[in-house]
């Protein structure tokens, strides 16, 4: 994973959108509870994706390599542990309206294999 030292990021373009990371960490069944939303790319020249949970409405930033990054302020992005920013971006997905419960089970096995390292998944 990065070093722990936020980096500056900038929007490069929210026309093209990119699944593969996202596809890599949660598998298909569930990314299609997210949203693609743009990419940042990083002062070092690393591109970032934006992905925006449809429920939680939680953002989870990955690069091409699956590593994680949360937002903090003033365009600047910090490396987290994939595990740890998936468990923030489902916290309250149990009870939200509309929510049924196999969403819920499938998307905390997909932070479970997090938690042990099992990723990137097969397609």
């Amino acid at each position: 994973m990065p070093g722990t030292r936020t980096q500056r990021g900038e929007l490069k373009q929210y026309d093209e959108p990119e699944w593969a990371p996202l596809l890599r960490l949660v598998g298909r069944r569930v990314v299609a509870d997210f949203m693609w939303m743009h990419e940042i790319e990083l002062v070092d020249g690393t591109a970032v994706h934006a992905y925006k949970h449809i429920d939680t409405r939680c953002y989870i930033h990955l690069d091409e390599s699956c590593h994680a990054y949360v937002y903090e302020e003033s365009e600047r992005y910090r490396p987290m542990d994939p595990a740890r920013v998936l468990r923030a971006v489902f916290a309250g997905l149990s009870g939200l309206a509309g929510v049924e419960r196999p969403q819920v089970e499938e998307s905390f096995a997909v932070l479970e294999r997090c938690r042990r390292g099992e990723y990137p998944v097969a397609w």
